[in-house]
């Protein structure tokens, strides 16, 4: 009995070893001191692919496949902080729009920006990026691009062709919401909720100089 409890004991101190040791792995990827928003955005990407667990209710009913695809939208104005919501694209298909062309700042919602990290897409979109081939295929290689809209305006589609899409409204999936400090964006916080912004009381970070 005591040889199984000193196992015991070094089975978990090796545990929190390694846990310690890849959370610092990733943590000596984070920009730091006065960043850019599109380094805080990176930050929470870095963070977050080392941290986000798919949970369980969406597993089962994916077959076990892990959300993969996620849109980091810069949200709430906050003196002193980077806010950013990073949610799950769950409906599994972004649709490029006849309105958008190649060269020019895409006029519907589709992303002109990403990022491919730990094998998950990341989205988003600005207002000066102009839409470019490499998001378009790194679109389609996650098979998620969907030109239905274009073939229907091109007259690709045949006349009895049904769109089989559902927007999917899930209120109960949780987003996560980070709050970075401007000053030095590799001290932040996060909170991992289904409620919207200004619906819950944010999180409280020193963001001065002595940080």
């Amino acid at each position: 009995m005591a040889m199984r409890n000193h196992l015991n004991k070094i089975l978990l101190v090796l545990l929190l070893s390694a846990a310690l040791n890849s959370c610092t792995s990733y943590k000596s990827q984070l920009f730091e001191g006065e960043g850019t928003v599109e380094q805080a955005r990176m930050n929470a990407i870095i963070d977050f692919v080392n941290t986000y667990k798919t949970p369980w209710s969406y597993l089962k009913e994916r077959d076990g496949k892990s959300f993969d695809i996620f849109w980091v939208y810069e949200n709430e104005k906050i003196k002193n902080l980077y806010v950013f919501n990073v949610s799950p694209e769950i409906d599994e298909n972004i649709t490029l729009s006849i309105e958008d062309s190649l060269g020019e700042i895409p006029n519907s919602y589709f992303p002109n920006k990403f990022e491919v990290k730990e094998d998950k897409l990341f989205l988003w979109k600005d207002n000066v990026t102009p839409l470019r081939k490499e998001i378009l295929v790194a679109v389609d290689g996650f098979g998620v691009l969907d030109s239905v809209d274009i073939k229907r305006e091109l007259g690709l589609l045949p006349d009895d062709y049904v769109d089989k899409k559902v927007l999917t409204l899930d209120h109960s999936l949780k987003n996560t919401h980070y709050y970075i400090c401007k000053n030095n964006i590799a001290e932040y916080k996060k909170v991992t909720t289904n409620k919207a912004f200004g619906y819950y009381d944010p999180p409280k970070l020193k963001c001065d100089s002595s940080n």
